[in-house]
């Protein structure tokens, strides 16, 4: 019963934003100043769900698996078609027609072929990222979001699966200034309204993956409704570096459109969901430190692949 009723609340859902239907995975903040972001006004939720997310992924309990194999990325930067600002976020959308950008490997079973990207950032540096390690916050999370191809014949079909869709999950950090960020930064002052839709063809996004091979992997949830029980999350151990002027060019987009009253996008993430009885498994062997003091992501920087 639960699936035919988010299959209906979702097609509801993408009527009332008009005729461009949303990829998902794309975020909203849960607040407005005081006013409950749109996203979040009807009663989309999962009741009983034992696989939401994000989640807190404690590093000292993950589970190393030998049977995880690498993750292998395949992408065509032709495939790569425009920026849209769809009011929760900025999704960076790709032909998925065809499997010429995939994801293989890894924890997957099948091949998954890339629909589109987008990330989650907090209004200063000190919270942002959906997904914490040992609770620690990041500025910003980018989400590579694919669908199995090779078992549902659409996307809309596969996002109510339990093995329907695969997202990378990317923490950034503050630090270097990331040139191939940089090309995407540039054109985001083109889609500040929500609604905004600017042609943005040829462009790799295998550039904001760290070359660490190494991840953890669950079974979750989409972070927004219909927050679906479908996705196999991804998370790379090691962050990528971004300056701080990138940050805040995220920070000057905006949730509302042309017109209306000016909302910052910032906050843009769904809070940390309970673990329940999940595992989560690390595609590494643990070499984490008992000195408390030492981060997560300074042991991410000193193991190199």
């Amino acid at each position: 019963m639960l699936l035919p009723l988010l299959r209906r609340a979702w097609v509801a859902a993408a009527s009332r934003r008009g005729t461009r239907r949303c990829s998902l995975g794309a975020c909203c903040s849960y607040r407005l100043r005081d006013a409950l972001h749109p996203l979040w006004q009807s009663p989309l939720t999962i009741p009983g769900g034992t696989r939401q997310s994000p989640i807190n992924i404690q590093w000292r309990d993950s589970v190393y698996d030998p049977f995880l194999k690498p993750l292998k990325i395949s992408y065509d930067p032709t495939t790569c078609l425009h920026i849209w600002n769809n009011g929760y976020s900025f999704l960076v959308e790709f032909d998925d027609s065809t499997d010429r950008s995939i994801i293989v490997g890894g924890p997957l079973e099948n091949q998954y072929r890339l629909k589109q990207f987008h990330f989650h950032w907090g209004a200063i540096n000190e919270w942002g990222s959906e997904h914490t390690v040992d609770s620690k916050f990041y500025p910003a999370e980018l989400h590579l979001v694919h669908w199995n191809a090779v078992v549902y014949p659409t996307f809309e079909e596969a996002v109510m699966e339990g093995n329907g869709l695969a997202v990378i999950g990317v923490f950034l950090k503050l630090g270097a200034h990331h040139e191939g960020l940089q090309t995407l930064v540039d054109a985001l002052p083109a889609v500040k309204h929500k609604d905004t839709v600017v042609e943005f063809d040829v462009f790799d996004p295998s550039c904001l993956i760290p070359s660490c091979p190494d991840y953890w992997t669950y079974a979750g949830s989409l972070t927004t409704p219909p927050l679906t029980e479908s996705v196999t999350w991804i998370i790379k151990k090691q962050p990528i570096e971004v300056d701080e002027n990138q940050l805040e060019a995220f920070r000057m987009l905006l949730f509302t459109s042309d017109g209306e009253e000016e909302k910052r996008m910032v906050d843009n993430f769904r809070p940390l969901q309970p673990l329940m009885n999940r595992t989560v498994r690390s595609s590494f062997q643990s070499r984490h430190l008992l000195n408390t003091e030492v981060q997560p992501m300074d042991h991410a920087e000193q193991i190199q692949p």
